[in-house]
């Protein structure tokens, strides 16, 4: 149940420039919000802030 890494660069390219971005994390798992500092900084930092991440951010 996890999302191919492809399908989910592909939904960022499809959202477009400016709207989709990419976040990967190099963990094992399907959840690394919590578990990843840099993930859950990043997720906490769009939420709480509204500051999105870079584009092609990489965590771990």
């Amino acid at each position: 149940p996890a999302t191919p890494y492809e399908g989910a660069q592909r939904m960022a390219d499809e959202l477009g420039k400016g709207v989709g971005i990419m976040l990967t994390n190099k963990g094992e798992g399907h959840g690394a919000y919590g578990e990843s500092d840099c993930v859950t900084a990043a997720v906490d930092g769009y939420f709480l802030d509204g500051k999105v991440p870079e584009d092609g951010t990489t965590c771990g």
